[in-house]
Order: structure tokens, then sequence, then C-alpha cells
């Protein structure tokens, strides 16, 4: 019996065989096209819709044995979950992997917790870890990434995302700005000045901002006087990829995360990196979903 937060955590669970145990989950989960199987679960949680709220009711009625969430604060404090979990008898587990290091150990993790078997998955990581590797240990070049999401919310080396850059023979220029926080906010005259270097700019979508409405940033960036002091506008180098739930997203907290270095690595040099779509259809089928 397992609640689970975040669909990225799910993901990892359904990859470990324990799907069938989750008992109820965070509205998000119902838009991932990986979890099919647990739309109809009973949610615990939401916040897609800027109004963050826990179930606590609903998840007291469902009594699970273990309860999996970042610990990040999001729906609730990491202590509110701690003192819930206390009062019914249930175990809390908290992740927070800043490297993709972390991730592959985290799944490592939940497979234990869970009693799932780490084998094919473990499989996926070391084999496409040891690939991206031979090929970044060819590539002298590091250009310089930086990622946001909608205005000014920087991707920082907290977040495990900024790892993935780095395994992709780049650097994140967001290392740059000192703070906790996964992404942070960065006042636009401090934006320009800092990152004027940037020679690859990245978009992230999110379950709040859509492909199209990107598409429409990026069309406003490329056009825009100001925005051409960065390097990266100027070259054209604006891309956009994929932070929500969708079978294109791949710059998220979970097992995706491995397709989506191949992305970052094929976008900022080119051919040298192996295409990413191929490896996204592997791990989809590890998940028994089309792609």
């Amino acid at each position: 019996m397992i609640a689970v937060f975040p669909a990225s955590l799910a993901e990892i669970v359904k990859l470990v065989g324990k799907v069938g145990d989750i008992v109820g989950v965070n509205e998000e989960i119902k838009l991932d096209p990986c979890l099919p199987e647990l739309r109809e679960r009973p949610v615990i949680g939401r916040y897609l819709k800027r109004s963050k709220r826990t179930y606590w009711d609903v998840l007291e009625g469902l009594r699970p044995k273990l309860v999996l969430d970042f610990k990040v604060e999001n729906l609730h404090s990491s202590r509110e979950l701690e003192a819930f979990a206390e009062r019914i008898g249930a175990r809390v587990e908290l992740f927070d992997f800043q490297t993709v290091e972390g991730l592959v150990n985290a799944s490592r993790r939940i497979a234990g917790l869970t009693g799932g078997d780490f084998l094919k998955l473990r499989g996926f990581y070391e084999k496409h870890l040891s690939v991206i590797e031979e090929v970044t240990g060819g590539i002298d070049d590091r250009p310089k990434v930086l990622l946001t999401y909608r205005n000014f919310n920087v991707v920082t080396k907290t977040n495990v995302v900024s790892d993935a850059v780095r395994k992709a023979g780049a650097v994140n220029l967001g290392n740059r700005i000192r703070t906790k926080r996964k992404v942070y906010p960065v006042k636009g005259e401090r934006f320009f000045r800092v990152f004027s270097d940037a020679e690859h700019l990245f978009l992230l979508t999110s379950v709040l901002t859509s492909r199209e409405k990107l598409e429409e940033i990026r069309d406003e960036i490329l056009d825009s006087a100001e925005w051409r002091t960065i390097n990266a506008v100027q070259l054209g180098n604006v891309h956009i990829v994929g932070s929500a739930l969708d079978l294109e997203s791949f710059m998220r907290w979970s097992p995706r995360l491995i397709p989506g270095i191949y992305q970052i690595g094929r976008l900022v040099h080119g051919k040298e990196f192996p295409e990413w779509s191929k490896v996204a259809r592997e791990l989809y089928s590890l998940c028994g979903v089309g792609s």
C-alpha cells in the first residue's frame, strides 16, 4: 500500500514493477501517459491549478504503509507529512537527488522499499550512462547553457536537470546563482547582465506553460533587442524542451532524464551526439506504453 505524490516517483515505482501497490496519487499523475493505470486512483493532493492542497482525510482513509514524496516543499511541509505519517503508522521517504547518480541511487532505494525489481531499470541506466560518457569523452567544447521556465525562472545547480546538462558535455550557467532553490527567479536587469554569455537558451515547458505558449514567447525573445544582449539569442540558439508530463518531456526528475541528456547533447553538439528519440522509445517500452 503506497501513496505517491510526484508523478516522477510513481514512474520509478512502475519501472521496478510495483505500480499495482499504489493506492493514492497526486492530481498531476492523471496527465502522465506513462501511468494510465493510476488515473482512477484516489487523489491525495493537487497543485496544477496554482492552488496547492493535500487531502489529508483521503490519505488517512487509504492507510498507506509507505508514502513517497520529494523533499522539496510543495503541497505541504515535510514536517506536516512526517507528523501525519507518524499518526497513522506509515513510513515516509523523501527524496532530493541533485545529480544523475543520485537519481540512480534513489531508483535503487525505491526498489528496495517497495520490494521491486531494479534489474531492468539498472540495465537501462548503466547502458546509456556508459554511452553518454563515451560520447562526451570525445568532445572538447563545453557550450554555456541556460535553462529557464517562463519569464526569468532559472534552473540552478541544486536541480538534477543541471547535472544532466553537465552529463551532456555542457555548462549550466544557472550554477552561478547561489541558492538552495531548484528554480530561482532572477530580475530582468540582473538576468541580462549575468547570463549574456549563454550560447544556448533552453525554454522549459511545464504543466502550467504549454509548448504553444512557449513558441509565442520564443518568437518574442528572438525579436527583442533586450534579449539580443544574450549570445544565444543572437545566434538563434533558443530551444524549447519539455518539463511537463507528455511523452516529449524529458527534463523531469525521473528516468526520463536519460533521454533528456541525449536531447541536450544533440541540441548543443549536433550529430556528434546520438538521437534521443530511440532512447525515449526504449524507456517507454519498459513502461509498457507507446511513444
